[in-house]
């Protein structure tokens, strides 16, 4: 799919030109690799986000779970001694 850019300043442009010839490629190969960077990063971002989130829930879930398992043992441990 092409895409068209309109109205860039000449100065961005010639960084631009300027920044592809270091890399020995073309304006449209930069370009072409600085989106598909940029929309990469943002997925990732998604995914670190959704993942932060889930391992929250987990946190909390195993932070439950271990106050659970401490009245469990105690209950355990005063069954054991009343025996």
């Amino acid at each position: 799919m092409d895409l068209l850019i309109r109205d860039i300043a000449p100065v961005l442009v010639k960084q631009l030109d300027e920044q592809a010839e270091k890399q020995m490629c073309s304006r449209q190969e930069l370009l072409k690799g600085l989106l598909t960077t940029w929309c990469a990063d943002g997925i990732q971002s998604k995914q670190i986000e959704r993942l932060e989130r889930q391992l929250e829930a987990n946190t909390l879930h195993l932070k439950r779970s271990a106050t659970e398992l401490e009245v469990l043992t105690k209950l355990f441990r005063e069954v054991m001694q009343n025996d």
